[in-house]
């Protein structure tokens, strides 16, 4: 497709390319275990984050809340 070309959704479907800019969400609710809670609180530097470095932001919060779970309860890695 062309640069030119103005991108058609297939029919029945919209496009995410017209739309609004998504809003983030509010802050994490508190999950009661206080190491996840840590984890999850780098959710709150996205907005900053360029969107590029975002997969690498995501990969490393599924690592460390990997470790936490596999580290089982009282067993805190943070």
């Amino acid at each position: 497709m062309a640069d030119t070309e103005e991108f058609k959704a297939p029919s029945g479907q919209s496009s995410l390319l017209n739309s609004e800019p998504a809003n983030w969400p509010e802050a994490v609710t508190a999950t009661g275990d206080s190491a996840v809670d840590q984890v999850l609180g780098g959710l709150d530097e996205l907005p900053e984050t360029p969107i590029d470095e975002h997969p690498a932001s995501y990969q490393r919060l599924h690592d460390e809340l990997l470790a936490e779970l596999e580290s089982g309860p009282g067993n805190a890695t943070t």
